[in-house]
């Protein structure tokens, strides 16, 4: 416990295939946005993150964080922010660095350990509104953030954050390096890689002179960007201590509210040390769902209530930790 071992998902054939569960449920569903409103946190190092708030001044808000390359707007991040809206819970869906459309200031940027912009996200809304209770929400690169957060803080953790959730999360940032550097995901690298070189041409004049910028345009993996980009502008020593520092799996031991994490066993983007089978065993509020089916931030084929499973199990497990009796 509490691995939950009933798992309920049960797609239709086509969505058995991860990568075609992968593909469709990023590029062909439609989501009507919740009506949006844009604030901008200054950070303390002099840039800066935007939040698409949908915000009703109510008792309790969900900050959502999106993946590698994503942003706000997002249909997995829409979604889900309609189905806590649903549970009258504000949401405020979190642009990362330089993902807002607007180029942030800094060479830094954002990664998968970036645990102190949310930090400072989490310090944002506290500042400027007066909710009760905040759920912490991310997806895949995301949810790494989420759970490594809710892992560092242990018990220290703002007693205000009541929940913490992470969806197709690579918590073993190692193996998921390897998997998605497999030929079976080369056309999702060469998008991941084709976006991130740009974000780099961009700010080819301020790149300092240990970032070597034709081997970034020449990268062929995360093993190669990661080495020659992430860790350098991020104050890691290399792409394998990156990886080291920033994975979630070595704290989930250490989390000290109730923690959900949902990853597909058929997950392309995931190396097989992303399964903490053991740890959720040995842990009392580690829940994991591991459905066989689901690809990367898909789960399509299966809708509940106009919800996608995941969005379906995220709004259960929300009501029922939360006692949100009127759900019940």
């Amino acid at each position: 416990m509490p691995i939950i071992s009933h798992i309920d998902y049960r797609p239709s054939r086509i969505y058995k295939s991860a990568h075609l569960n992968t593909i469709a449920t990023a590029i062909f569903r439609k989501v009507a946005p919740p009506k949006l409103h844009r604030r901008r946190v200054e950070l303390m190092d002099g840039d800066f993150m935007d939040l698409d708030t949908s915000l009703q001044q109510r008792n309790m808000v969900a900050i959502l964080v999106h993946g590698l390359e994503g942003d706000a707007k997002r249909p997995y991040m829409l979604g889900m922010a309609n189905s806590l809206q649903r549970l009258k819970i504000d949401t405020i869906n979190v642009n990362l660095r330089g993902c807002s459309g607007e180029p942030n200031r800094l060479l830094k940027s954002y990664h998968s350990g970036s645990t102190d912009d949310l930090q400072e996200v989490i310090d944002f809304v506290n500042a400027h509104y007066d909710y009760q209770s905040i759920i912490l929400l991310g997806f895949s690169l995301g949810g790494n953030i989420v759970l490594k957060y809710t892992g560092d803080q242990a018990m220290q953790i703002d007693p205000r954050i009541k929940l913490s959730i992470g969806i197709s999360v690579p918590c073993d940032l190692t193996s998921c390096a390897m998997a998605i550097g497999e030929k079976r995901n080369f056309i999702y690298m060469r998008r991941f890689l084709d976006n991130l070189r740009d974000k780099v041409k961009a700010k080819k004049s301020d790149l300092t002179p240990d970032v070597n910028f034709k081997q970034l345009m020449s990268a062929k993996n995360f093993q190669e960007f990661d080495h020659w980009f992430t860790a350098k502008v991020n104050g890691f020593e290399s792409a394998s201590h990156y990886w080291e520092t920033c994975s979630s799996k070595p704290v989930l031991k250490n989390v000290a509210i109730p923690t959900l994490l949902i990853n597909a066993r058929d997950d392309s983007f995931l190396g097989s040390a992303c399964f903490p089978d053991t740890i959720a065993q040995e842990h009392d509020l580690l829940h994991f769902l591991a459905p066989n089916y689901g690809g990367h931030v898909g789960f399509s084929g299966d809708d509940r209530e106009g919800m996608l499973w995941s969005e379906y199990r995220v709004s259960k497990f929300v009501i029922e930790q939360l006692n949100l009796k009127d759900y019940l």
